[in-house]
């Protein structure tokens, strides 16, 4: 138990030593080498911390060596050509039309990842933004629309999502499903082509339809 306990307080300094020296960063701001480097030395440190018969310094030179590669692909990185290879590019999510299907399929993420993503950064309406970026460490960069600043105050719910009816939040919200229906025939779209359909609390609705631009507009929706 003394040897364990040695040994991991052991491990524990390095690991402490070769994180300070990768720099501060949360998990949520790494890019994806960063990672699968700091996954990758955690394992490294568990197996001789908890296998006796595994010499501690094999545990130190992988670790070491992890950060060794670290450093080794920051320096490629600093090339534009292997950073774009190594850690991809950003993607503009959301343009002057709405939302860019094309871009988030190509990042294998949907249009409600992309509202949570939104939320995250505390834009909470599609009207409120006018470029959005999805960096390379999946944080969302958005460009917002200053002509909205201060006036959304309430929470447009998706009730449609990529052709499919949103049944949890409708039924939530008290939203009557054949109204939203008729709502969409005087829109003069049928649901399989609607990327996003949400009305908010003041009857402001949200709605992009498939190769075309999203609009806003006041409409008459009863909540229960």
């Amino acid at each position: 138990m003394i040897i364990i306990f040695i040994r991991a307080i052991i491990l524990f300094a390095v690991l402490l030593f070769v994180f300070r020296l990768m720099g501060k960063r949360q998990i949520g701001e790494m890019e994806p080498f960063e990672l699968v480097i700091t996954l990758v030395i955690s394992e490294l440190a568990c197996i001789p911390m908890a296998d006796r018969s595994i010499p501690i310094t094999f545990g130190i030179v992988a670790i070491l060596t992890m950060f060794v590669i670290h450093q080794f692909i920051l320096l490629l990185s600093k090339s534009e050509k292997m950073q774009g290879v190594i850690n991809g590019k950003p993607v503009m999510v959301i343009d002057a039309h709405g939302i860019d299907v094309k871009a988030l399929k190509s990042l294998n993420m949907h249009v409600n990842d992309l509202l949570q993503s939104m939320r995250s950064s505390e834009y909470f309406s599609l009207e409120e933004v006018t470029y959005g970026i999805m960096e390379t460490n999946g944080q969302l960069t958005v460009v917002a629309n200053k002509n909205m600043e201060d006036k959304q105050q309430t929470l447009p719910i998706p009730v449609v999502l990529e052709g499919k009816w949103n049944e949890e939040n409708i039924k939530e919200n008290g939203f009557d499903k054949q109204e939203l229906e008729r709502l969409l025939t005087n829109e003069q779209v049928k649901l399989k082509n609607v990327i996003l359909l949400a009305i908010d609390e003041n009857k402001r609705m949200t709605l992009q339809k498939r190769n075309s631009s999203i609009y806003f507009k006041n409409v008459e929706v009863t909540r229960k």
